[in-house]
């Protein structure tokens, strides 16, 4: 059985970074009437459309021109980046994660992406996929810190994987020392449990890897 997170701060820290602003610079482009004559649309403007109904609240619909854009051979990932907002706007985690999915299938190292796939696996209490995809990350970008301190947070949140857990703590200090979880970081080091040098040295370095929320 997968261990459910105290609390909502992973989907409500993914929902902040994806949705906040963003679709008035291309839905004004669109117009006031988002319907547009079946023999004249182009990809560029279903993909104007589907912002202008994001903007207008109306989600699904969003969805459908997004997703008609994206199959038109509008920019892939430019695409799949309002899709998934667009979903998870609308509280569709499952067809964000379906989105996502199938753009990874063909651009396997866009880390920023897999980095929210594993966020929302989290926010659904999938801990084993999160960490699976957190791994990934870690292990293509070891330099990146916030992809150790979630894969950090993952590993101590499943207890018997705690000693795991303290090297990509350490990391994270290291490569960034006054980051936004420096004192978080460093309260779970100081309550961590105490580890001999000869055990320490036994504990597998966590694998790293970044992808950060796309802006």
């Amino acid at each position: 059985m997968q261990t459910q997170l105290p609390n909502s701060r992973v989907l409500c820290a993914v929902c902040a970074g994806l949705l906040l602003a963003g679709c008035q610079h291309a839905a004004q482009r669109g117009g006031n009437d988002a319907r547009i004559e079946a023999h004249a649309i182009t990809p560029d403007q279903l993909f104007e459309v589907g912002l202008l109904q994001a903007q207008r609240g109306d989600l699904l619909r969003a969805e459908q021109y997004l997703s008609a854009a994206r199959s038109q051979g509008y920019d892939g990932p430019t695409a799949v980046y309002w899709l998934v907002r667009v979903c998870l706007a609308a509280g569709r985690y499952h067809s964000a994660l379906d989105h996502a999915a199938r753009h990874l299938r063909d651009d396997p190292v866009n880390w920023r992406l897999r980095l929210v796939v594993a966020s929302i696996h989290e926010a659904l209490g999938d801990l084993d996929r999160a960490r699976l995809e957190l791994e990934q990350i870690v292990r293509a970008q070891p330099e990146s810190p916030l992809p150790r301190y979630r894969l950090a947070l993952i590993y101590w949140s499943q207890g018997f994987r705690t000693r795991s857990a303290i090297p990509h703590l350490e990391a994270y200090l290291e490569l960034d020392p006054a980051g936004p979880h420096a004192a978080e970081v460093e309260t779970l080091l100081a309550h961590s449990p105490v580890l001999d040098p000869s055990t320490r040295a036994g504990v597998p370095a966590a694998s790293m890897s970044d992808s950060e929320v796309p802006p």
